[in-house]
């Protein structure tokens, strides 16, 4: 059987605005530069996200990324309401679901999260799996996927991944599906996508399956 292995935040979730919105807040909070567009936020944003931070003049030296992580998260949690779905995810799910394709997710959101808020946003129906990981850090999900795919013996030739970050793309290629496709518009732009992956849309509408 043929899989779709969807990331969630940025591919499925639309959270951009609120991630940019809540790190301002965080910014202005400790008197640091916060005047960044959502732009600047998808030239900005790497993973590990630990790296990110210190590209927006974090230094971790009165706090630790532990405690600036759990702000963003509760700031996160209680903004959620405001995130609908991206452009075209609903289309592209019913297209890959008619095409006999099974739907999962891979995510660095964690486990409860990923669940509870797929079933608010009413999409829940339409994967097998969904995955997260078991802490806010936002870490690697790559030992998650790797292990998933060697549990439900997935063969990586009979899948597609498709995300919003380079980070998607080394989760492809650690899991040895060479089949990547890169949405911009979620957390980094087409041209820092297209550094470092030959298969970048600017819309889910652009795929061909």
């Amino acid at each position: 059987m043929k899989t779709a292995i969807w990331d969630y935040n940025g591919t499925i979730l639309d959270d951009v605005s609120l991630c940019l919105d809540v790190e301002r807040f965080m910014l202005r909070e400790r008197g640091m530069f916060s005047e960044y567009t959502e732009d600047d936020y998808r030239d900005l944003f790497c993973f590990p996200v630990y790296d990110y931070y210190l590209k927006l003049g974090y230094t971790f030296e009165q706090e630790t990324y532990e405690e600036v992580s759990v702000e963003f998260n509760e700031l996160y949690d209680t903004g959620f309401a405001r995130c609908g779905l991206c452009e075209g995810v609903l289309e592209t799910l019913q297209k890959l679901k008619e095409l006999g394709y099974r739907n999962v997710i891979v995510s660095a959101c964690r486990q409860d999260k990923l669940l509870a808020q797929t079933e608010r946003l009413g999409i829940d129906g339409f994967f097998e799996e969904r995955l997260g990981i078991d802490n806010d850090l936002a870490a690697s999900k790559i030992e998650m996927a790797r292990a998933w795919m060697k549990r439900a013996e997935i063969n990586p030739e009979d899948c597609i991944f498709i995300g919003d970050t380079l980070h998607d793309k080394e989760t492809a290629d650690a899991i040895g599906v060479s089949r990547c496709i890169l949405v911009a518009g979620g957390h980094q732009s087409y041209e820092v996508l297209s550094c470092g992956c030959d298969h970048v849309v600017r819309s889910l509408r652009e795929i061909s399956f």
